[in-house]
């Protein structure tokens, strides 16, 4: 069965945790990689399955625990080659992280990940 999770939802941070059979995606990173691990935890979960995070812009409330969360997962980081131009510019990921770029539309764990422009603030 899957399951959709909002963890965080403000402008302090953002995550969503969706979880399927195959394993679970972190739409977004945007707390601390101790809060994260805690939000997951709460929701009967564990972090170790999170097999991918799909970063939907560069913002801060969207990536405060990107790098250490990458650092202590096997996750592969999805997102737009521009965010992740800047992600790596900016040394927000580690050197070793598994990418995979979107462009248009992808799917992964049977789930599909679309990308598409919108105005933010």
């Amino acid at each position: 069965m899957s399951k959709i999770c909002p963890l965080f939802s403000s402008s302090s941070g953002n995550s969503t945790y969706i979880a399927t059979p195959a394993g679970s995606i972190l739409v977004d990173a945007g707390a601390s990689f101790k809060g994260i691990n805690q939000a997951i935890s709460a929701i009967g979960e564990d972090v170790s399955a999170v097999r991918a995070v799909a970063i939907t812009h560069a913002h801060d409330d969207h990536i405060k625990g990107l790098r250490p969360l990458l650092k202590n997962t096997d996750a592969i980081l999805i997102a737009t080659k521009e965010t992740v131009e800047f992600l790596i510019s900016s040394n927000k990921i580690p050197e070793n992280t598994k990418i995979q770029i979107i462009e248009d539309e992808m799917e992964f764990m049977n789930v599909k990940i679309n990308s598409f422009a919108t105005s933010h603030d």
